[in-house]
């Protein structure tokens, strides 16, 4: 089959080489979970972030997960404390023009990409996908209480534009001055072709079963949101910061998926569950 996924928990700035089976015609990259943490302590943050770099070669695909999260003194997460789980999604050989994968970066809060060109008016299939974010409160650091990254999609005849929604902000009215996502679009316009996509609700350490049709027997998971705050209003220092949204049971075509958002200092205090969660898609192919 022309279209292949693979997927591996990396540290920060360790490279992964995908090998697919011919060569890569299309691609998109995206996660499905990130860990972020202090080696000890916690700190203020300044700034916290997820970039992928990617260098695409015949049936290769080479991706090296850039994360950060600093205060204004230099102290960065611990990178053997850390990890971000990459997903790269590939079209293999000859290519299909009623597919459509593709990356975008530096999208604003509340701001749109360029507009990507997608197969048809009407396609079958139109997902966006995050694959990073970067919150910064400038030159100092603060305390954190809430931070969100997310994205959505807007069709327009021919063409569809990423959206993102990305905050960081304390308890005393800083906002982060900074504050972009990066973001994937899987496309399809191809009624032959064996892909699904199906969206979670919001989840916070709970389980959603996705009933998939018979046809399609693999399945991966990709993160489109987080939403993270303290309880009680308040904010703290950062020890731990996180988000995941993964398949945890298959059964015949049942696709049982959970997912958190996690925020944590080095007094115990956490995040709120009744604000805090996550959201995904599921591809079934």
């Amino acid at each position: 089959m022309p279209l292949e996924i693979q997927f591996a928990v990396l540290r920060p700035d360790e490279t992964k080489v995908f090998t697919f089976s011919g060569p890569i015609a299309q691609r998109m990259v995206g996660i499905s979970q990130f860990e972020l943490a202090f080696s000890k302590d916690d700190h203020h943050v300044q700034r916290t972030s997820i970039s992928l770099s990617v260098n695409q070669q015949g049936n290769t695909l080479s991706v090296n997960p850039h994360a950060s999260m600093v205060d204004a003194g230099g102290r960065n997460l611990d990178a053997g404390k850390s990890s971000v789980t990459v997903v790269a999604v590939a079209w293999v050989g000859i290519d299909n023009p009623s597919v459509r994968f593709a990356n975008v970066g530096g999208i604003v809060d509340n701001g749109a990409s360029a507009p990507q060109a997608v197969p048809c008016n009407s396609p079958l299939v139109l997902q966006s996908l995050l694959a990073g974010f970067d919150l910064s409160f400038g030159k100092d650091d603060h305390h954190m209480e809430t931070a969100l990254a997310s994205v959505g999609n807007q069709l327009n005849g021919n063409s569809s534009v990423v959206t993102g929604l990305a905050k960081m902000s304390d308890a005393s009215g800083n906002n982060a001055s900074t504050a972009t996502v990066d973001g994937g679009l899987v496309a399809s316009c191809d009624r032959s072709l064996r892909m699904v996509v199906m969206a979670s609700n919001s989840l916070q350490f709970g389980a959603q079963t996705l009933q998939f049709p018979a046809d399609v027997s693999r399945f991966v998971s990709l993160l489109t949101g987080f939403k993270v705050q303290f309880k009680n209003e308040h904010d703290h220092h950062v020890k731990t910061f996180k988000a995941s949204f993964q398949v945890d049971k298959i059964q015949d075509h049942a696709v049982t998926v959970v997912g958190s958002a996690g925020l944590s200092d080095g007094s115990g205090n956490e995040q709120d569950n009744t604000i805090s969660n996550v959201t995904g898609v599921v591809i079934g192919y």
